[in-house]
């Protein structure tokens, strides 16, 4: 790839290869459940990289509903393995009405219907799409 392609270009390519139509079962924001974890089944049908934000659309595993959008920002270190996916850093990450983003990299702000909070990252990854 060009020197001048974007993180976020990198890994919608990378996602693009070697993730699309697989099944998963877990949203995290740095551990933090945004859904349900294996309450549903979710798979990944595209990704778009627009400047430094990476946008995957998902649908549910039954073709059913609305897709929905996960974005982040600055993705960094994205490991596609067969657990899943991870993104190691962010600047931000956002699905629906949930959102979370590190400010200095140690500590992340997460936002929910359910609350606000910040929480140590410690060895968390920004984002994991867990099959």
């Amino acid at each position: 790839m060009s020197q001048n392609t974007s993180s976020a270009q990198q890994a919608a390519e990378l996602l693009r290869g070697s993730f699309l139509q697989q099944p998963f079962g877990a949203i995290r924001f740095w551990r933090f459940a945004v859904v349900r974890p294996h309450d549903q089944a979710y798979t990944l049908v595209s990704t778009h990289a627009d400047a430094d934000r990476l946008d995957l659309a998902f649908v549910h595993a039954s073709g059913q509903g609305l897709p929905g959008l996960i974005s982040v920002w600055q993705p960094e270190g994205v490991n596609v393995s067969s657990r899943g996916v991870t993104i190691k850093t962010a600047a931000r990450v956002r699905m629906d009405d949930s959102e979370a983003w590190t400010d200095d990299g140690s500590k992340y702000h997460i936002r929910t219907p359910r609350g606000e909070g910040a929480f140590d990252i410690g060895e968390a990854d920004a984002l994991t799409l867990e099959i």
